[in-house]
C-alpha cells in the first residue's frame, strides 16, 4: 500500500471519526422515530402499547373517514393561500428595502422589524394572537373595532379561523424569504440597472425584466421550501384554534397528532404521519433537483 493511499484513508478516518457524534444524533432523533413511525402504520397499537400487526387496515381506515377529503381541501388551501400571500409579501419587502431604500441602514431596519415573528417563540406569538383576537370587549381587535366603527365584539378566532392561521403562518415566514431575495438583488450587478435606465426604462419595467428574472430560481426554491414547512408544522395552528372549529383548520400533520396523542390511537396517527412522509420526501427530491439546476445556472460547467 502506497503512502499517498496511506494518507488517503487516514484523512477519511479521521473525518467519519468528527461525523460520529453527529450521525448518532441524527440516527437517534431522526432516523430511528422514521423507522418505528413506519412499523406503527401497519399495527394497531393504541393506549395498550400492544403491537399487533394490521396490515393496511390503518391506510383503508383513512380513506373511508368522510373527514379526509376535508382535512385534505384544508391543507391545500392552507399551503397554496399562504405561500402565495407569503411570496407576493416577501417579493415586495426585498424590493422596497433593498432596491428602493439605498440606505442600508435603513433597509436592515425594517428588515429586523419583519423578522421579529419569526424569532418569537411559538407559544408566545400564538398567545399574542389570541390575545389580540380575544371574542370579550377588552380584546385588542374589537376595541380598534368599537372606537372607529361603533360595532359590538366580535370572536374573530370562530368566525374566521381559517384567515386568522394564514395570517399569522404568512408573519412568520415573510423573513426567510426576504432574506434570500435581499441578498439575490444585491448580487445582481449594476451595470445591467445602469443600462436599462439609458435605455429610458421606468422602474416598474426594471422590477419586471431584471430583478424578477434574476429571482427566479430563488422564487422556485422558496416556493418548495415553505411548502415543505407548512405540511410539516402545525404548532400555531394547535395552539390557535386547535384545528376547529370543528375541522375547519385541520390541516393533515395536525390530523396526525390528534389520531394520535388526542385519540389514543398511535397505529392510525402513524399511518397518517407516514403519507406525509411520502409527499415531504418527494418535495425533498424536487428541492435536491431543483439546487443542482441552480448551481448550473451559476456554472454552466458544474457537473
Amino acid at each position: 500500500m502506497t503512502d499517498k493511499k496511506k494518507n488517503s484513508i487516514k484523512r477519511n478516518l479521521q473525518a467519519y471519526g468528527f461525523l460520529t457524534p453527529f450521525l448518532v444524533l441524527v440516527s437517534l432523533l431522526y432516523i430511528l422515530p422514521a423507522i418505528l413511525t413506519v412499523v406503527m402504520a401497519f399495527t394497531d397499537l393504541d393506549s395498550a402499547f400492544i403491537w399487533e400487526f394490521a396490515g393496511l387496515k390503518n391506510f383503508r381506515k383513512i380513506f373511508r373517514d368522510p373527514n379526509t377529503i376535508i382535512i385534505i381541501r384544508n391543507t391545500v388551501l392552507y399551503v397554496v393561500i399562504t405561500i402565495a400571500i407569503t411570496i407576493c409579501m416577501q417579493l415586495f419587502l426585498a424590493i422596497m428595502t433593498t432596491y428602493f431604500i439605498r440606505d442600508e441602514r435603513k433597509g436592515n431596519f425594517f428588515k429586523a422589524l419583519v423578522m421579529i415573528p419569526m424569532i418569537t417563540p411559538t407559544v408566545v406569538y400564538s398567545v399574542l394572537w389570541i390575545w389580540l383576537l380575544d371574542a370579550s370587549e377588552n380584546g385588542v381587535a374589537n376595541q380598534l373595532l368599537h372606537r372607529f366603527t361603533n360595532m359590538g365584539p366580535v370572536n374573530w378566532i370562530a368566525e374566521y379561523p381559517f384567515q386568522v392561521v394564514v395570517f399569522a403562518q404568512v408573519l412568520t415566514s415573510v423573513a426567510y424569504g426576504m432574506t434570500i431575495y435581499s441578498s439575490a438583488i444585491k448580487s445582481i450587478p449594476e451595470n445591467q440597472f445602469r443600462a436599462a435606465r439609458v435605455d429610458g426604462a421606468g422602474e416598474w419595467e426594471i422590477i419586471r425584466q431584471i430583478i424578477l428574472p434574476n429571482l427566479k430560481p430563488h422564487i422556485s426554491f422558496i416556493i418548495l421550501w415553505e411548502s415543505l414547512g407548512l405540511l410539516t408544522n402545525y404548532t400555531a395552528i394547535l395552539l390557535i384554534t386547535d384545528g376547529g372549529p370543528g375541522i375547519q383548520t385541520e390541516v393533515w400533520a395536525l390530523s396526525a397528532y390528534h389520531k394520535a396523542f388526542g385519540n389514543l390511537e398511535y397505529g392510525y396517527g402513524a399511518a397518517i404521519s407516514l403519507l406525509l412522509i411520502v409527499v415531504v420526501a418527494f418535495i425533498m427530491f424536487l428541492i435536491t433537483i431543483l439546487s443542482g439546476k441552480n448551481k448550473k445556472e451559476v456554472n454552466p460547467n458544474a457537473k
